[in-house]
């Protein structure tokens, strides 16, 4: 059980883990929680904070299984005590889909209620609930929701909520049965103090063909209603979802009959990245200042992936759901910002709107980078914030290896606004009330699966909606012989970080400071200013910063950086990123197949293909459209449920290698829904020495170059856990790079899977050239730089930063001490000029320039002695140099 995080809580926006972060975490590292743990929950009272979320470690220990986990934190989010799952009674199992609610009574401690998916004694499907008085440090339960167990039905997807005024605990859920999908609830007005609690007899609300899932239930802070909102499909085509509604206004005895919320909407299709179905509806509060409803939702733009794949969007009803606003996209650029989805909204005792979601926009639109966005609204919803990240860096969400859990679940419902309580530890008086948030956090490289963070605000501002995109940043290194855009130890870098503005609005005055995480890595110009940026637009800074690796820094170690963002008029926040150092110095093929030295269909030596499911056609080697004939591996997709696998023969990585790089070229011929979502699909993993099951690439990679292009749903019955993969039918054969880290001294196994359903089928798979080599970083002789790098002088100079005399390459070193045009050229003895190396307007700085002997479309500098002459305005320098 992990202890306490400290952090502090200073004025920036907080992010997890870091002592600037929106706030603090609790994260578990892989020894506590080394499984999934997703589906997130959080519920505050003061400054107490229980999050709950699905903890699959509970599959590995002994006793009667539970996997609803939890943690806790007693000072508003600042730290966070992991206390393992909840508990289980001997022949009952608690199965996660967690809820957690709180009751703040007038005298004595919050009562916390955390509800569950349960089993119960007689085998049954069913619902529990676990109650803490202590602020989650320890819980009795599980109680059954006496009115939710049926034999062979199945309640699924529980909420609650708990009525202030009296105490009353509301629970809704989706109950699947022989006769069809219904909308359900009940309550219990002695679930705070009875062991177990009593429970009203459940109610249909629901029970229309067209119900669906993910229901909500509110009840208002001030009066007898209580409102209930789901998913629904009452419209044929792809634009067929809806909201359900309900109203209650005997505080949940009974409900009117149900309706749907305005007119239908494309239902979002699952990001690249999350591996499952993706419910739209994803909140509804009640405002306890005027009591109108809240509503947020995902939803695509048109259906397709071109259309973005989904928004957030916002409703408001003043009328208890007689009617309802226009949607309100939150997210800043709705249709061209990528995928939103997941989202959750919570309402402040002060009626202020706070909703976060996962976002996928810093990335391509082809690949799994994830942040959480956050927004608020101080208006009752007329004005949103523009939405900012609350992750220090957007992530890689597509990883865990594991075929049996999902790690983002099928929803977020994390999110909740909070003030001081009675009985609970008061927050600070200038603190009047806290947004916390419970998320997925980054997967852990290797690991199973990701681990829960809880964040939080003190309070909500609008912070500068600016970002990093992952890979963007640019690197002049200088200071060793070779300018090859790779860092090494002793060497200096100038970095050029555009920032993004992902704002509502243009943003005055921005500026970013730079400084180092990692040690031995030296901030030269940490500050930059970028002037101002449009909305949507890329700023570019005046100047660049400068770095320098300490000659001990360790070779291959990622160097990490927080830039710190400000503007005009809005919170300062920061972003983080790395870069990598080393460079590659050797390389060893460690395999290499083309499948063209055997008679088809015959399979290499070491090669076999594993029926893993059903019955499946083999994998065989193929002379019909090979990348490189004459050969391929080659296997039909036929219409039946079957799941087979290629095997590759066993390879070994040489201790020293820093990774390996998996290559291959792939095309399909496979069945597809859509451009996203596939009944049928191929992937990659391979078997680590030898021994269990597959690890996926996409969990352990930290490069994957043109990665998969499909989610396959779970509903379609293939073989492949609910993962990513290649379906469609590819341009041809495309080139995949696949770069793992940290399995030197191992053995690799690598396996291409194929699952198929009764889907018509359309072609098949065709895999060639598939090639293994292994790299060795190093980090080369770094020369010592005659420039003085840290300081800028009253004039021009230009300077070697290599060999001289030199044979192929060396490198020069420049620095201008205004402002203004630079050109520097190569002269010939004779005075002929050569090469003109720069010719640019340049701020004040200190820049570099390689210098090679022979380049493609230019004279080649032949053994003798040349001049390089540098002119600023009215200012020249130059020196000799040597070509061998």
């Amino acid at each position: 059980m992990d202890g306490p995080t400290e952090v502090a809580r200073p004025g920036l926006l907080e992010r997890p883990g870091e002592p600037l972060a929106l706030g603090p975490i609790g994260r578990l590292g892989t020894t506590a929680a080394p499984d999934n743990q997703s589906e997130t929950a959080v519920a505050a009272s003061g400054s107490l904070v229980v999050a709950g979320f699905n903890d699959f470690i509970g599959f590995s220990l002994p006793g009667p299984l539970s996997f609803s986990g939890v943690m806790y934190s007693t000072d508003g989010g600042d730290s966070f005590t992991y206390s393992g799952r909840l508990p289980a009674a001997a022949g009952t199992e608690v199965r996660g889909d967690p809820s957690v609610a709180v009751w703040t009574r007038s005298a004595g401690p919050p009562v916390f209620f955390y509800a569950s998916l349960f089993t119960n004694p007689a085998g049954q499907h069913s619902l529990c609930i676990h109650r803490s008085t202590d602020g989650g440090a320890s819980w009795v339960g599980p109680f059954e929701i006496g009115t939710a167990p049926s034999g062979s039905d199945f309640p699924d997807r529980e909420w609650i909520a708990v009525d202030p005024e009296t105490g009353r605990l509301l629970v809704s859920w989706t109950h699947f049965g022989s006769s069809g999908v219904t909308i359900r609830a009940a309550y219990s007005d002695d679930a705070a103090t009875a062991s177990p609690p009593t429970w009203s007899a459940a109610t249909t609300v629901g029970a229309r063909p067209w119900d669906g899932q993910c229901t909500f239930v509110a009840p208002d802070p001030h009066g007898p209603n209580v409102y209930l909102a789901w998913e629904s499909y009452p419209f044929t085509g792809f634009s067929d979802t809806s909201i359900g509604f309900s109203r209650s206004t005997n505080n949940g005895v009974t409900w009117s009959p149900a309706t749907d919320i305005g007119p239908g909407f494309w239902h979002h299709l699952a990001p690249y990245g999350f591996d499952r179905w993706l419910w739209s509806v994803g909140g509804l509060v009640v405002n306890p200042i005027d009591g109108a409803l809240e509503v947020v939702f995902a939803a695509s733009q048109n259906g397709t992936p071109a259309g973005d794949f989904g928004d957030i969007r916002y409703i408001r009803s003043t009328d208890a759901g007689a009617s309802w606003s226009v949607p309100v996209a939150l997210d800043a650029f709705p249709g061209a910002d990528r995928a939103q989805c997941f989202p959750s909204i919570a309402a402040a005792p002060d009626g202020r709107l706070d909703a976060h979601w996962y976002d996928l926009s810093a990335g391509s639109g082809r690949d799994d980078w994830t942040d959480v966005f956050y927004t608020f609204s101080t208006d009752f919803g007329a004005h949103w914030s523009s939405p900012v990240p609350v992750t220090p860096a957007p992530w890689r969400n597509e990883a865990g290896n594991n075929f049996g859990a999902p790690h983002q679940g099928d929803y977020l419902r994390g999110g909740v606004s909070a003030a001081p309580g009675a009985g609970a530890a008061p927050l600070a008086a200038a603190d009047p009330s806290l947004v916390c948030f419970a998320w997925m956090a980054e997967p852990r490289v290797g690991s199973t699966g990701a681990d829960p963070a809880v964040a939080s605000i003190f309070p909500p501002a609008q912070f500068v909606p600016l970002r990093v995109r992952p890979g963007s940043v640019g690197v002049v290194d200088y200071g060793c012989v070779n300018f090859d855009g790779h860092l090494v130890a002793g060497e200096y870098g100038d970095l050029d970080i555009p920032l993004e503005n992902i704002g509502r609005s243009a943003l005055a005055g921005a500026s970013a400071s730079l400084a180092s995480l990692s040690p031995d890595v030296s901030v030269i110009d940490a500050t930059r200013a970028y002037g101002s940026i449009a909305p949507g637009a890329i700023g570019t800074a005046v100047g660049r910063f400068r770095i320098r690796l300490s000659t001990a820094y360790p070779c291959g170690e990622p160097a990490r950086f927080r830039l710190t963002l400000s503007a005009s008029g809005v919170t300062s926040s920061y972003d983080e990123f790395s870069l990598p150092t080393g460079v590659p110095i050797s390389t060893t093929t460690l395999f290499s197949e083309s499948f063209d030295g055997v008679a088809a269909p015959a399979l290499p030596a070491g090669w076999s293909s594993l029926g893993q499911a059903g019955a499946a056609d083999p994998w065989v080697t193929s002379a019909a459209a090979p990348a490189s004939p004459p050969n391929s591996a080659f296997v039909p997709e036929i219409g039946a449920t079957t799941f087979t696998r290629l095997e590759a023969p066993v390879v070994a990585v040489p201790a020293s290698a820093d990774y390996i790089e998996i290559s291959f070229k792939l095309r399909c011929a496979l069945s597809q829904y859509d451009a996203r979502s596939a009944p049928d699909g191929v992937s990659f993993e391979y078997q680590l020495d030898g021994a269990g099951g597959s690890h996926f690439a996409t969990a352990d990679a930290d490069q994957f170059d043109d990665r998969y292009t499909h989610n396959l749903e779970r509903a379609s019955g293939n073989g492949s856990g609910d993962r990513s993969a290649w379906s469609g039918i590819s341009a041809g054969y495309q080139p995949v790079r696949i770069r793992i880290p940290g399995i030197g001294g191992h053995t690799v196994r690598p396996r291409f899977d194929l699952t198929t359903t009764d889907a018509l089928p359309t072609g098949g798979v065709w895999i060639d050239d598939v090639k293994i080599v292994a790299v060795d970083l190093g980090c080369g002789a770094c020369g010592t730089s005659a420039v003085a790098l840290d300081e800028t002088p009253a004039s021009p100079r230009v300077e070697l930063l290599g060999p001289n005399p030199f044979q192929d390459v060396t490198a020069l070193g420049y620095v201008t001490p205004r402002a203004g045009r630079v050109r520097i050229d190569v002269i010939s003895i004779a005075g002929q000029r050569l090469r003109t190396l720069v010719d640019r307007y340049a701020p004040p700085g200190v820049y570099s320039v390689p210098l090679r002997a022979r380049e493609p479309g230019r004279p080649a500098l032949k053994p003798g002695v040349y001049l390089v002459r540098m002119t600023a305005g009215s200012d020249a320098a130059s020196l000799r140099i040597v070509s061998l």
